[in-house]
């Protein structure tokens, strides 16, 4: 009994001590401001409001408010988002104090618009789609094409490989790199050898639907022409095989003696390169005879409903140090599609005018691309681009993209590429010296025909190896 009075009395005199602890201390703050003390901000942004008591104390409440949350708003952590045009005042409170900024909300400002991507332009990082080196060193790029334009796509190139003791351009080495980011220079990716099948001069990708490799189609069956496999009469579509080497022609073959034009005349010809617009379902052939070259027009899905036929090829090969050989002179037979009765959709053809010494007419350089899309005909033509230090710029080169209908009426004029002779900027971002070469190689026009692609081939004058850059550039085109 006296255990438990002397809890209870123990449990009072606490009870007691407690009630007359001090009570919490009023907080007194002298002043309250607001950073920043104005702001002006566009429709849709924000910015964050800081308050500040004197003197500094920790853990206060702030309330905040708009006086019009038509023109900006504002959360219980200060911070403001513009809502309308205008001009209003944020009001910040705590303990009897209170404080304002002025906030002004504006419309945004439009992004600028980006320099257009012309043919007059002058080589830029923004016209750069895409520099790298490729997989077999010491050779120039041909010809490019790609369906996938995103970082990690494939891009396609044909390469003409010379044979050292010969001088025959004997191999196309057909590569294949991602695109990558411009500035990566690492030589990375995969490729296929095709011995006999000629220049290489013109390429197209087909993606494959099957889930199988992509099909790449190219000249075939060249023969010896000086230094050139040319003069070939058929081209071949190929399933894409890295690191396999093939003779002369392999998958899928077509064939082209002659054509006859819209007024009955037949013309032969050879040499032939091939271009294809799979959205519109045609086919561009152009091939060369007696100082022309022809482009002819099929429709695509004509072509590919010919039956094949055995035909018979006269050629001339082989010789070269690397491929152990004699050169022969002989026959090839294969099977292709013939398609030398097949009536074209439009022709015309365009007289060489090489070595005139002036370049306003079509023709007057070395032709480096073709490209089809719906009805239009993309020309692309130039000459090599030496700078040699000490011996200033060989400038007897140009390079010209020109537009034609199936008849040959130039629809867009004759233009030159300023960016393949723009030495300044060339050295500055392909990381080149004062002794330059660059050369046009390579057209190809996406994107339903705005967008106009077009290869250079870039290395130091003079120089063998790894420093050969095949470059593609991106321009915006629409007639």
């Amino acid at each position: 009994m006296k255990i438990v009075s002397k809890l209870l009395l123990c449990a009072l005199s606490l009870l007691v001590a407690c009630n007359k602890l001090p009570q919490e201390e009023h907080i007194v703050i002298n002043s309250l401001n607001i950073k920043p003390r104005s702001a002006t901000i566009v429709v849709g942004g924000v910015v964050r409001l800081v308050a500040t008591p004197d003197p500094l104390i920790e853990g206060l409440t702030y309330e905040w408010s708009s006086d019009d949350e038509s023109i900006a708003i504002v959360n219980s952590n200060g911070v403001v988002q513009g809502i309308g045009v205008g001009k209003t005042n944020i009001v910040c409170q705590c303990s009897g104090l209170n404080a304002k900024v002025s906030i002004t909300v504006v419309e945004p400002k439009p992004e600028p618009e980006p320099e257009p991507r012309t043919l007059e332009s002058l080589l830029s990082e923004s016209l750069i789609f895409s520099s790298r080196q490729l997989t077999y060193p010491g050779t120039v790029m041909q010809c490019f094409d790609f369906y996938d334009s995103s970082p990690n796509g494939w891009i396609y190139f044909s390469q003409c490989s010379a044979d050292s003791a010969t001088g025959s351009k004997w191999q196309v080495v057909l590569s294949r790199v991602r695109r990558g980011v411009y500035g990566d220079n690492t030589r990375s990716g995969e490729r296929m050898f095709l011995r006999w099948f000629g220049h290489g001069t013109n390429i197209c990708v087909e993606k494959a639907t099957d889930g199988g490799e992509d099909f790449v189609w190219v000249n075939s069956n060249g023969t010896v022409a000086g230094a050139d496999y040319s003069n070939n009469k058929t081209f071949c579509r190929l399933r894409y095989q890295p690191n396999t080497t093939f003779e002369h022609y392999t998958g899928e073959n077509f064939y082209l003696d002659s054509y006859k034009d819209a007024s009955g005349t037949k013309y032969t010809v050879q040499n032939l390169q091939v271009s294809i617009d799979f959205e519109h379902r045609r086919m561009l052939v152009t091939a060369s005879y007696s100082g022309k070259r022809h482009c002819i027009i099929y429709d695509l899905d004509e072509v590919l409903a010919l039956k094949e036929q055995s035909v018979t090829l006269k050629r001339t090969w082989g010789g070269e140090a690397g491929t152990n050989t004699e050169r022969k002179s002989g026959t090839t037979t294969l099977n292709a599609r013939v398609m030398d009765n097949l009536t074209p959709l439009g022709s015309f053809r365009i007289t060489s005018n090489l070595n005139t010494g002036k370049y306003d007419k079509t023709y007057s350089c070395s032709f480096q691309g073709q490209a089809i899309y719906g009805d239009k005909i993309f020309w692309y033509e130039g000459q090599p681009l030496e700078s040699v230090k000490g011996s200033g710029v060989n400038d007897n080169t140009r390079a010209y993209v020109e537009v034609f209908d199936y008849k040959g009426n130039r629809l867009a004029p004759r233009t030159r590429v300023a960016a393949v002779s723009d030495f300044d900027n060339l050295k500055r971002l392909l990381n080149l010296n004062d002794n330059l070469f660059s050369e046009a190689e390579g057209m190809q026009i996406k994107n339903g025909g705005k967008t106009l692609y077009l290869g250079i081939t870039t290395h130091l004058a003079g120089a063998t190896t790894g420093n050969r850059l095949s470059t593609i550039l991106e321009y915006d085109y629409e007639l």
